[in-house]
């Protein structure tokens, strides 16, 4: 359940936190990108916050948290490849445009480690 603070800077979060993944014994990668280094933060002088992701070991999005300027738009977008179970790679290999707050999707994700168990069933299809 997807949900969203509207303040100053807003909070969102979808999927699992980082305690509830390791109550569910699932291992984890967690990757986190300070919102400093989305561009777009730079152009409206708002740089405060983070963006946050928890990425299982098959390679998908299990949780995604954002406190930042358009928390809520940008966690929409992490919603859907949730949904869809996309892996990690459709944000870090896309080209989004420039300057955006989902720009950051990329960055935030170019950090994350394919699993192996991805890169044999991509060299294979």
């Amino acid at each position: 359940m997807p949900s969203c603070l509207f303040t100053d800077p807003q909070v969102a979060h979808i999927g699992l936190s980082e305690r509830e993944a390791a109550q569910q014994g699932m291992v984890v990668q967690t990757v986190r990108l300070p919102m400093k280094a989305v561009l777009r933060t730079r152009t409206l002088g708002e740089t405060h916050g983070f963006m946050k992701a928890l990425i299982d070991a098959d390679d998908k999005i299990v949780g995604f948290t954002m406190v930042g300027p358009a928390a809520g738009e940008v966690m929409f977008a992490v919603q859907l490849a949730m949904q869809a179970q996309l892996p990690f790679t459709v944000f870090r290999d896309a080209i989004i445009a420039h300057p955006t707050m989902a720009e950051g999707l990329g960055t935030l994700f170019s950090s994350a480690k394919q699993s192996s168990k991805s890169n044999q069933q991509f060299a294979h299809t």
